[in-house]
């Protein structure tokens, strides 16, 4: 069973990531575009900076920026139903609905039912994604990065890139933004791909749900992984009783079928970036997949964890330093990216080192830890070239 679920997770993983290639291009010509500019604006001098002339460039670039911006949208929106239906078909083919499936089956409404369900899920996150794309930032980022190089030239600084630096590592750091109603902003890859990630959970536990439903399943079980976050590691592979379980998900106290009693736990299963399902259980017809025994080693290899920089932690805790590490190591190959478009080989020789030692750290824990390393996956982005530091 964990086997074909880490099978399944890696297919969606790739599913998901195809997706977001539409938008992390568009966020690289973003910032190419700029870097060029600020290059450009740099040639100048104080006397000759025309911010009306430049703006005709803008313009273009701005144009071009969004129609793509909305193209990758148009683009998103197709392949989302070619992801639903993946989680779709997992839950379907499911081998734990199979013992019940042979006692009994599902009429073709709720099939149809179902497959409804899907459909729906798909035009929401759809639209939640087309709505992420009409509030990103694209012009006013644009001009601000621009009025500060423009301001730059006409302060007659003798050394324009120094005076940019900044505005070009913000530029490759943040890249393309949404701007919230409350103010709030948030990368748009960021953004979109936990859309994504929510709305292929939601509709993973929905329909199971509605899968169960048809059979008569009357509990849940939870999944097990290793190196789990300690709030859901205690609960991970045990059995609730719907009318328990729900009362795990409102924050209540509840128990499991066997008689443990839990309290109240904040974060629900499936929401706030959680990696465990609630799988429909038949307490007539199904079988716990993983034993006391299983889940108590889970939790003795999760606590023996490692010693880092002379601090312990937990493998959970190793996983999610492993995770901001990769999330940096991508941010400073972006500022490398839009440092060498903008002719600051300073400011790319920095984000160089930095990346430097990131991987080393990285590949450090990886060797300390025992856990495998996703530097080359994880830590990617196309157009990026290594510089040779002297």
């Amino acid at each position: 069973m964990n086997e074909e679920l880490n099978t399944q997770n890696t297919r969606l993983s790739k599913l998901i990531d195809k997706v977001m290639e539409n938008f992390e291009k568009v966020n690289r010509l973003y910032v190419s575009r700029i870097a060029e500019q600020i290059k450009k604006v740099g040639q100048l001098t104080p006397s000759n900076v025309n911010r009306i002339i430049l703006m005709t460039d803008w313009g273009y670039d701005i144009s071009d920026i969004t129609r793509r911006l909305a193209d990758a949208t148009e683009m998103t929106v197709k392949q989302i139903m070619t992801v639903y239906q993946n989680v779709l078909d997992s839950t379907f083919a499911d081998p734990r609905f199979s013992r019940a499936l042979r006692h009994r089956s599902i009429t073709p409404e709720d099939t149809a039912r179902i497959n409804r369900y899907a459909e729906t899920m798909s035009r929401q996150t759809a639209g939640e994604i087309a709505n992420l794309s009409n509030t990103t930032v694209v012009s006013q980022g644009y001009r601000d990065t621009m009025d500060k190089a423009i301001i730059a030239v006409q302060s007659g600084l003798t050394d324009y890139q120094s005076a940019t630096r900044e505005a070009v590592r913000e530029l490759g750091t943040n890249g393309l933004q949404v701007q919230y109603p409350s103010g709030y902003h948030r990368r748009l890859d960021t953004a979109v791909r936990q859309n994504i990630v929510d709305g292929t959970n939601q509709l993973a536990q929905h329909a199971a749900d509605m899968v169960g439903e048809a059979l008569g399943y009357d509990a849940y079980e939870i999944t097990a992984h290793a190196n789990s976050a300690p709030d859901h590691e205690p609960i991970q592979g045990h059995v609730f009783l719907k009318e328990e379980f729900e009362k795990l998900q409102s924050g209540q106290a509840f128990t499991d079928i066997d008689g443990h009693s839990y309290e109240p736990i904040r974060r629900a299963i499936g929401e706030w970036n959680c990696k465990h399902f609630a799988m429909t259980f038949s307490t007539e017809y199904s079988r716990r997949k993983w034993t006391d025994d299983q889940l108590n080693k889970f939790i003795e290899d999760n606590n023996k964890g490692c010693t880092i920089d002379g601090k312990h932690y937990t493998m959970y805790g190793v996983t999610q330093i492993m995770r901001k590490i990769e999330t940096a190591a991508r941010r400073e190959k972006e500022v490398a990216i839009a440092a060498q478009q903008a002719g600051d080989e300073v400011l790319q020789a920095q984000a160089q080192m930095k990346i430097n030692a990131l991987r080393h750290k990285y590949e450090s824990i990886c060797q300390i830890s025992g856990l495998d390393s996703y530097w080359v996956s994880r830590a990617k982005v196309d157009g990026y070239r290594p510089m040779k530091l002297k």
